[in-house]
């Protein structure tokens, strides 16, 4: 009877090892990095889309910001752990190709009249195509119509209008930003005539850090504190700057299109305009404007099917659902968009300027972070822009 017994056991345990091999899934597995939020939905969706096209294979989903995935790429690519494709901001492209990270985009389609100017040439650096563009944006100026019925054009109507709202008891403030954030802060460079590595954005000698033009808007920026917002420059989290607008708290806030779901979901009753024109110019200020670019990883296993994949991702009707999802402007123009909110991004983007490409990119962020918190809170304008500039002057 044990014997019985024991014959079961055996029998079943191999009925279970066969069961759970025969149970593996055996499909390719191509990996991705996207950011959370929206993205996430997106890609999911689209990884879906893409395994009906092709049953054998399996588009594995990894949560890893935009921002970051240049940083991790070039530590787990060569460990053989890096994503087959992933998604980055166009201003990375120069350290992704001058590490060796990313594969080139042969993709013609690219080339033709379907794609705007703008993602074409964010998704190229020095004359060869590298990046699958999947939206265009900048930041905006985006306000509450609750509070404020029509948007200001000039800082100075917002500064009239901080008089009568600001009430720092109750964390009450006419506008918020991430003020110790150079890329939004750039408005007060470019806004003041003080385009960043020259006219194209190439020159690393160009710099204008320490330029005429940028202490005037940089000083502009340090009045501001005292005007109209007075915290501290760490405490000015987009955190901070996010649950001060859709509180009520806040009655405008400069940041991007990537809020558009998160503050229409919120029920809130807002809009979205042109940044106000500083003192002394005539249009809205120069902002950034940036690609989000898919890449290839130079590292993957299966470069043909990762390539197959971004360029799926690039496709008019997979941009169409992703614009439907995410909110984000698509960089086709065969994709046409016409909504108050879109429409209000879009008339800012008039005014915006690529975001540079090349590698001394990473240490204007760093630089400049650090010179904005440092205005904000007090310290000399000429000393901080003069210590930012060396640090330009030395980068390599």
């Amino acid at each position: 009877m044990k014997k019985l017994g024991l014959i079961v056991m055996v029998l079943l345990l191999a009925c279970t090892v066969v069961f759970a091999e025969g149970s593996k899934d055996t499909r390719t597995q191509l990996k991705v990095w996207e950011s959370e939020g929206v993205e996430k939905d997106f890609i999911l969706w689209a990884a879906a889309e893409f395994e009906k096209l092709h049953p054998d294979v399996k588009v594995v989903y990894e949560p890893v910001g935009s921002v970051d995935s240049r940083a991790k790429i070039e530590l787990d690519g060569p460990a053989g752990v890096g994503a087959d494709v992933f998604v980055a901001p166009h201003d990375h492209i120069g350290a992704l190709i001058s590490g060796g990270h990313v594969l080139e985009n042969t993709d013609p389609e690219l080339n033709t009249t379907n794609f705007m100017p703008a993602a074409v040439t964010g998704a190229t650096y020095n004359g060869k195509v590298y990046g699958y563009p999947l939206a265009i944006e900048t930041y905006a100026m985006f306000y509450n119509k609750d509070i404020i019925a029509e948007p200001p054009k000039t800082w100075a109507e917002v500064e009239e209008f901080a008089k009568g709202w600001t009430d720092k008891a109750q964390n009450k403030y006419a506008i918020v930003w991430e003020v110790a954030n150079a890329y939004y802060d750039y408005i007060f460079m470019g806004g003041f005539g003080a385009p960043l590595f020259g006219p194209n954005g190439d020159d690393r000698a160009q710099h204008n850090i320490d330029s005429k033009a940028a202490m005037e808007g940089v000083s502009y920026f340090k009045s501001l504190r005292s005007k109209i917002l007075d915290v501290p420059s760490a405490d000015m989290s987009g955190d901070f700057c996010n649950s001060s607008f859709v509180e009520g708290k806040a009655a405008m806030y400069i940041v991007g299109p990537w809020k558009i779901s998160e503050f229409s979901k919120a029920g809130m009753n807002y809009g979205i305009a042109p940044i106000p024109v500083f003192p002394g110019q005539k249009n809205p200020p120069t902002s950034f404007s940036g690609i989000r670019l898919a890449f290839v990883s130079a590292y993957s296993n299966i470069p043909e099917l990762a390539t197959e994949f971004a360029r799926f991702l690039t496709t008019k009707p997979i941009l169409e659902k992703r614009f439907e999802m995410t909110a984000q402007i698509p960089p086709r123009n065969d994709i046409k968009i016409d909504d108050p909110l879109s429409n209000g991004i879009m008339a800012q983007a008039e005014f915006a300027t690529p975001m540079p490409t090349i590698p001394q990119m990473g240490t204007f962020w760093s630089a400049m972070n650090t010179a904005f918190a440092s205005v904000w809170d007090g310290a000399d304008v000429t000393e901080n822009l003069k210590a930012a500039a060396a640090a330009m002057n030395s980068a390599r």
